[in-house]
């Protein structure tokens, strides 16, 4: 008899606590802290994409991708880039301008300063991708007039682009902006 005691009191607290777990309180009458973090806050949290309260690191990351930064000019101003936005044409001069010396060198008859200033672009665009947190791709002719481009390498190999150099202008730059509104990046036409 003793026994069956021992059981109808272990099973009569066993419900008194699963009652009062469903009711929002923990063994000792207080709230549990898993019924405070499932209630919503009363204002939203920017950037909490799922709804918990809290911000991931995932969500942080999204946040700071998605900021509005200042780039600094070579005049000594800054420009405000609004990713999502086009970017400012003080922005986009500077790029244009420090691209010039390469793409002269892409131009050249040396085979070997040629190269050396494709890479020069391409050291170009990783520079000012890591500053905007977008791929940037810098379109350019080269000495006989074909149109290139170089894309950051946070876009990964050029092939993934699918944009193919050309001797039509038009066309290598409506590709390109073809493929930089699909992957929010942003495009600089040189020339």
């Amino acid at each position: 008899m003793r026994a069956r005691g021992a059981r109808r009191g272990a099973v009569a607290a066993g419900a008194l606590l699963l009652v009062g777990v469903l009711a929002g309180c923990g063994p000792g009458g207080s709230p549990s802290s898993s019924a405070e973090s499932a209630t919503p806050s009363a204002v939203p949290l920017e950037g909490d994409r799922d709804g918990d309260g809290q911000l991931s690191e995932f969500e942080k990351q999204v946040l700071a991708r998605n900021a509005p930064r200042e780039v600094a000019l070579a005049d000594g101003t800054a420009a405000t880039v609004t990713p999502g936005e086009p970017l400012p044409q003080p922005v986009t001069d500077q790029i244009v301008a420090e691209a010039l010396p390469a793409v002269a060198e892409v131009s050249s008859i040396d085979e070997f300063e040629s190269f050396d200033g494709r890479k020069k672009l391409r050291a170009l665009a990783d520079r000012y991708a890591a500053l905007l947190s977008r791929s940037v791709v810098i379109v350019y002719p080269d000495r006989s007039d074909y149109w290139n481009w170089e894309v950051s390498s946070d876009a990964g190999d050029v092939a993934v682009t699918g944009i193919s150099g050309t001797k039509d202008r038009d066309a290598t730059v409506a590709a390109a902006a073809e493929w930089v509104e699909s992957e929010d990046a942003y495009l600089i036409v040189v020339g």
